[in-house]
């Protein structure tokens, strides 16, 4: 991929990029909330928005990968350390793999609880003990390491912006 003179990304990339942060950020929230309620219909209520809206998310990221080897992106800052380089790269990966993880694992969970079938069939029994199905687990698991990889990208956003004041956020906002 060439990285030559473009100083923002494509309109596309940066509209993927801002759909694809309020998506995952509302999935977030809304497992959080499913996780920790003791309330059956509350868990069936919102894992019946969480799991279509995961996978949608999972789909628009796969878009956004086809589109981030099509289209040129900013080159890295010359003036970075290759440890903020090396850092960038690393979580920007992780911002991939771990979303498409968590779609797989969340489909597994669907499946090898039942909930899957007990939503389709309109059954909503009891909420089933995800402590031992495996992908429940590695959902989990995923989720917490996404959330860890956000907030350092977050931080990392935040640390060029306002402490280096190289205008790394101009590169992915709205407009032209």
């Amino acid at each position: 991929m060439e990285k030559s003179s473009v100083l923002k990304y494509s309109r596309t990339m940066r509209a993927l990029h801002w759909l694809l942060a309020f998506l995952l950020i509302a999935l977030l929230i809304a497992g959080m909330v499913m996780v920790n309620s003791t309330d059956d219909a509350t868990k069936f209520a919102i894992v019946q928005i969480h799991a279509p809206l995961g996978i949608l998310a999972g789909l628009l990221l796969l878009v956004r990968i086809f589109f981030a080897f099509r289209h040129p992106r900013p080159a890295p800052d010359p003036n970075w350390s290759p440890m903020v380089k090396w850092g960038s790269k690393i979580v920007h990966i992780l911002l991939y793999i771990l979303p498409l993880a968590l779609v797989s694992t969340g489909i597994g969970t669907m499946v090898l609880s039942g909930l899957g079938p007990m939503l389709q069939s309109g059954n909503l029994g009891p909420w089933p003990d995800m402590s031992i199905v495996p992908p429940a687990q590695g959902h989990s698991l995923f989720a917490k390491l996404f959330m860890a990889s956000l907030v350092l990208h977050i931080a990392g956003a935040i640390y060029h912006q306002w402490i280096i004041k190289d205008n790394l956020i101009g590169r992915m906002m709205p407009g032209k």
